[in-house]
């Protein structure tokens, strides 16, 4: 999973991220649906650590001051694998796909 995190960052750095991914493109819908579920992991642990390092409540809002790379890089992520399980289920109504939809 590391270096498919590794390789689909690299992508996101040339690439807009509404456009297909090679990277993702690639994937079985079942290695698609380990990369969503493995990918939503890291960012929410990245998060925790972000938001234990060093946050603070403004208006009522949590604003966490820490941990910005691995959290902005997991949330481009994310969004890059999200619309590719969109783009494979949208794509799959005339056809098959066992790629579980995200919840949106």
């Amino acid at each position: 999973m590391d270096s498919l995190l590794t390789n689909l960052a690299d992508e996101l750095l040339v690439q807009d991220i509404t456009e297909p991914s090679a990277v993702l493109g690639s994937l079985s819908d079942l290695d698609l649906q380990a990369a969503y579920d493995h990918i939503l992991e890291q960012f929410a642990l990245e998060l925790l650590i972000g938001a234990h390092e060093n946050s603070d409540w403004s208006n009522g809002k949590l604003v966490i001051d820490a941990n910005h790379g691995p959290i902005h890089l997991l949330q481009a992520a994310f969004y890059a694998v999200k619309l590719e399980c969109q783009r494979r289920v949208s794509g799959a109504i005339g056809g098959r796909s066992d790629v579980r939809r995200p919840p949106l």
